[in-house]
């Protein structure tokens, strides 16, 4: 990979791109590939900042924490109506206990 990288770069100019700037070609074509690959990879952190916003969340219900036990099975912190509850979800969903509010997560 670093040959091929290392040839063309190091071409001559009396190859087939004598008649055009070899290197301005070169760096104008590295330029655009980072421009394009730059706005690929703020379109997906904006993306991602839009999916997130109120994806676990809701008026009444907010998940506050998860932990993954297995590919299935996860406790997490819930708050319902400014409660807080620990659930195990796996095949049902079973409340396992309600925290009190002196209890920090």
């Amino acid at each position: 990979m670093i040959f091929f990288l290392l040839f063309f770069l190091l071409l001559p100019n009396y190859s087939y791109a004598a008649n055009i700037g070899y290197w301005s070609y070169t760096l104008k074509a590295f330029g655009s590939l980072i421009l394009v690959l730059g706005l690929i990879v703020v379109f997906f952190f904006v993306l991602k900042k839009m999916n997130s916003m109120g994806k676990y969340s809701s008026a009444r219900i907010k998940l506050k924490s998860k932990l993954y036990l297995d590919n299935r099975h996860y406790l997490a912190i819930i708050e319902v109506d400014n409660e807080e509850m620990l659930v195990g979800v796996g095949e049902n969903v079973t409340i396992l206990k309600e925290l009190e509010d002196d209890e920090e997560t």
